[in-house]
């Protein structure tokens, strides 16, 4: 899960779940056992009531008397409530109007209540233990059972509950989107910072200007900070390696014009000017090589078109006897995060090799491969030997060696090396060679 605020809105809803849960269980459990509660309390005094009415029979024993009885539903058939007494032997003294047919209660101690919810049938039981002495002080041990229908409780629970459900659930949605807006508000920062970056990477602005909470200000001074490193950093290489070209100049030329003047013997007037032309071109290259930008944190998109357009105009003036024919195909909507310089010295070099090796034919393609840039170097010439990949691998030094053989490849692959990209070298359709930068995004 890689949403911030996606894995906030998981974590929240976990604990909110996880909290209605429990507290559904605490209400539900709560209201049981204070409708339980309520129900053994309404038993109890009907067990009292009916003490209040029993009496001693002719043979001694234990009754009650119907027309004493307070609650007239034990007198009617059906009406959900049934009383009975058992003597200590646990046979049925008394009962009422009707009685299930339920097995003998365990009879509880004197004094003693055993209250039960049986599930088959649904009643409520309700024992009391007595001992009641008459008039012959002959004490006898009884036991008052009194039974109730738990339909009723039953649909009462479930009523309960659907709509305990019911408002827990509506809650819990009315947490989760005010949740979500808190989320949304609180890390509206983030988002803002975040489009400021990308105004940055557009060139719509130079720096990070917004107001931000505490907790994001020492982010958004590092990563100005870093912009202007990054950039006052690019300047004094490019300015300093300019210096160090415009000195090595002079010099260069003084040793070219020694090599040229007559006092100089005939047999070191040659080798002088080869190695100050090897001194020009590893000069030359190595000075492009360490002004190559590379890739910038927060580099600004270019389109890459219109550049290949004017090289290959420039190149078009230098090959004029050759007549070259140049296709440049990039979709006008591919950007890729590049130094215009980078990819000037790419591609010139690249579309100047095509020129020179190849016939009158060159093709410049761009594309967009996943995250990746590929461009695509074509020609229609004899293309390159089957082991020009490996050459390519085993460095520059050799090449360097000698003026204009690839040199130029060895500056492109310099570059690609320093965007973290790919070379490859194959044959075109065109019949010619193939050269395939890949650059990351």
């Amino acid at each position: 899960m890689t949403s911030l605020r996606a894995r906030l809105l998981a974590a929240a809803t976990a604990v909110l779940a996880a909290f209605f849960v429990l507290t559904a269980a605490v209400l539900d459990s709560a209201f049981r056992d204070s409708t339980l509660q309520a129900q053994r309390d309404k038993l109890e005094g009907l067990v009292y009531s009916l003490l209040a009415a029993a009496r001693t029979d002719a043979n001694g024993d234990l009754t009650v008397e119907p027309n004493d009885i307070s609650d007239r539903r034990l007198v009617q058939p059906a009406s959900g409530l049934q009383a009975a007494l058992f003597d200590e032997n646990s046979h049925l003294v008394w009962t009422s109007a009707e009685f299930l047919e339920v097995p003998p209660p365990k009879m509880p101690e004197v004094g003693q209540w055993s209250f039960h919810q049986l599930r088959k049938p649904p009643v409520f039981s309700l024992s009391y233990g007595l001992r009641w002495i008459d008039l012959a002080d002959d004490p006898k041990r009884y036991t008052f059972v009194v039974l109730e229908d738990a339909s009723s409780y039953e649909r009462q629970l479930r009523t309960y509950r659907r709509e305990l459900w019911l408002w827990l659930a509506a809650a819990a949605g009315g947490l989760l989107l005010v949740q979500y807006l808190v989320l949304r508000w609180g890390l509206a920062p983030v988002r803002r910072l975040v489009n400021e970056l990308h105004a940055v990477e557009r060139g719509d602005r130079a720096e990070i200007h917004g107001a931000y909470p505490d907790e994001l200000l020492p982010l958004t001074q590092g990563l100005n900070a870093m912009i202007r490193s990054e950039r006052s950093q690019q300047t004094r290489y490019r300015n300093a390696l300019g210096d160090l070209a415009h000195s090595l100049k002079t010099p260069l030329a003084v040793l070219r014009g020694i090599s040229d003047e007559t006092r100089v013997p005939d047999e070191m007037r040659q080798p002088l000017r080869e190695q100050v032309s090897v001194m020009q071109q590893i000069t030359d290259y190595q000075l492009r090589k360490a002004a190559t930008a590379g890739r910038r944190t927060l580099a600004e998109p270019i389109v890459p078109g219109p550049i290949a357009v004017k090289i290959s105009q420039a190149l078009t003036k230098v090959y004029a006897d050759r007549q070259i024919k140049f296709d440049v195909i990039a979709p006008p909507s591919l950007r890729m995060r590049a130094d215009s310089g980078d990819l000037f010295e790419m591609l010139g070099n690249l579309m100047d090799n095509a020129c020179k090796y190849g016939g009158h034919r060159v093709r410049v393609r761009f594309a967009r491969d996943g995250q990746d840039t590929v461009i695509d170097v074509e020609d229609d010439g004899p293309g390159f030997p089957e082991d020009a990949q490996e050459l390519l691998q085993r460095g520059v030094r050799a090449d360097i060696q000698k003026p204009g053989q690839g040199i130029g490849l060895a500056a492109v692959f310099e570059v690609v090396k320093a965007y973290e990209g790919r070379i490859e070298l194959g044959r075109s359709d065109l019949g010619g060679a193939r050269v395939t930068v890949r650059l990351p995004a």
